[in-house]
């Protein structure tokens, strides 16, 4: 969506009103010559004026009402031949409408929401195919057209929200958190409207199914107001998000923990303590609370998604914690709460998460751990635990390089001796090198035979 400058037609006013009935004309019922005929007149003869004399602007004023309540009443007038004819039509009124006017008025507001319901509602009832599409750039024209600080611009926006998500598809239409924080800081409008248009716009998004669409505009709401209500529907919603596994995005914004409250404070505070305690707290408070889980009607949101994900946050601790990067099967299991037969399910859930990248060894029942995201909460916190396995890492690290530096030095001293000595010692120890790497390619052939790994 782009500002546009609408480009003034070269019509007299008689003229546009004449073109505009014309084009209602052809959505009649019965849109035969002679209907036609008579509608387009009654337009005209209202503009009849002395010979001499200009018609006055309260008579405009009144021809052009007329007019907007005959578009209401025929939903838009989208029941024209041609989707061109619809738009640039729409295009003309949006045009007559703003020279008739105050673009402050009460007249002028109530004009262009009465004439976008109206769209909206032709498009969504006509028979014709692509009215839907013809009926969305039609809402989307009059944004534009509106200027920026346009109290009338998130009304607009709505309806328009409105018509995709009830016919299209919304993802037709982005609106980014970035887009939306700009034009919330031009609109000319009270905080309180901005709350009502980013709560009515998430309802639209949440029906939709796009539940990360839906936190984002209940994460810019918060930021307009911190009502208790909205608090525990951003923290559902988010809990509701299948790849979202920290709630700091909502909990960060200034006053939203001193909102919290019941419930919903309840399991928040299971995402903020111990990963691996969480997981039987988390269980205990499940079999407890399963009834409210399922009153708050959120799609996504379930007594088993819960438990999901602080099952894979403690895996995620359990990797971050571990000092050689490797995790057998039987912690893991009694850390998650479930069968060691389950674990593999897990580390995969959690690999195609991207939470961690990682192998599995089935024969040894080990998890390898490559690497894990930066962006998972047990990898960001830091506390002495974690300066503890820093400096064991360290000093193994420290340990790993004096060896290959050992070993590059002793290689360094063997060229030194000149090719003769080398050969002898290669000539040697040849055999013995023989009879070691053929039982390191055999026991590295079975073991590649009984090993299966999954990569992330």
């Amino acid at each position: 969506m782009v500002d546009a400058i609408p480009i003034a037609p070269e019509l007299p006013f008689k003229q546009q009103i004449v073109e505009l009935a014309a084009h209602l004309s052809r959505s009649l019922p019965n849109p035969d010559q002679t209907n036609t005929r008579e509608f387009v007149a009654s337009f005209e003869s209202q503009l009849t004026a002395e010979e001499g004399e200009d018609i006055s602007e309260e008579k405009k004023k009144e021809v052009v009402k007329a007019l907007v309540a005959k578009f209401v009443e025929l939903k838009g007038g989208l029941e024209a031949a041609k989707e061109s004819e619809v738009e640039s039509s729409h295009l003309l009124l949006q045009y007559l409408l703003s020279t008739s006017f105050e673009a402050s008025s009460e007249e002028y507001s109530t004009a262009i929401k009465d004439v976008a319901e109206a769209v909206k509602k032709g498009a969504e009832g006509s028979s014709k195919s692509g009215r839907v599409e013809a009926g969305a750039r039609i809402l989307n024209n009059t944004y534009n057209l509106l200027p920026v600080s346009s109290s009338l611009r998130s009304s607009v926006l709505l309806t328009l929200l409105s018509l995709l998500a009830g016919s299209s598809d919304l993802s037709s239409l982005p609106l980014s958190p970035q887009t939306l924080t700009t034009a919330l800081g031009q609109w000319q409008i009270s905080s309180s409207d901005k709350v009502h248009f980013l709560t009515s716009a998430s309802e639209l998004y949440q029906s939709s199914g796009s539940l990360s669409k839906t936190l984002d505009l209940l994460t810019l709401a918060l930021k307009e107001s911190v009502e208790a209500q909205l608090v525990e529907k951003a923290i559902l919603i988010a809990l509701a998000v299948q790849d979202k596994f920290e709630l700091d995005e909502v909990l960060k914004i200034q006053g939203v923990k001193e909102q919290l409250s019941g419930k919903a404070a309840e399991v928040v505070s299971l995402f903020e303590g111990d990963e691996i305690e969480a997981v039987g707290k988390g269980q205990k408070w499940v079999e407890s609370n399963g009834s409210w889980v399922e009153s708050a009607g959120i799609p996504g949101f379930t007594a088993d998604s819960v438990l999901r994900k602080l099952r894979l946050i403690a895996l995620v601790a359990l990797a971050a914690k571990s000092e050689t990067r490797q995790l057998e099967y039987a912690p893991v299991a009694k850390a998650l709460a479930i069968d060691e037969s389950e674990v593999e399910t897990w580390v995969i859930d959690a690999i195609r998460s991207k939470l961690i990248v990682a192998r599995i060894s089935q024969p040894q029942s080990l998890i390898r751990i490559q690497s894990i995201s930066s962006s998972s909460t047990s990898a960001r916190r830091f506390g002495p635990s974690e300066w503890q396995l820093l400096e064991k890492r360290l000093s193994d690290w420290k340990k790993s390089v004096s060896e290959a530096r050992a070993v590059v030095e002793e290689a360094e001293a063997l060229a030194a001796q000149g090719p003769v000595v080398q050969q002898q010692r290669r000539g040697g120890n040849r055999r013995q090198g023989g009879q070691q790497q053929q039982q390191q390619q055999q026991s590295q052939g079975e073991g590649e035979r009984q090993e299966e790994v999954v990569v992330a």
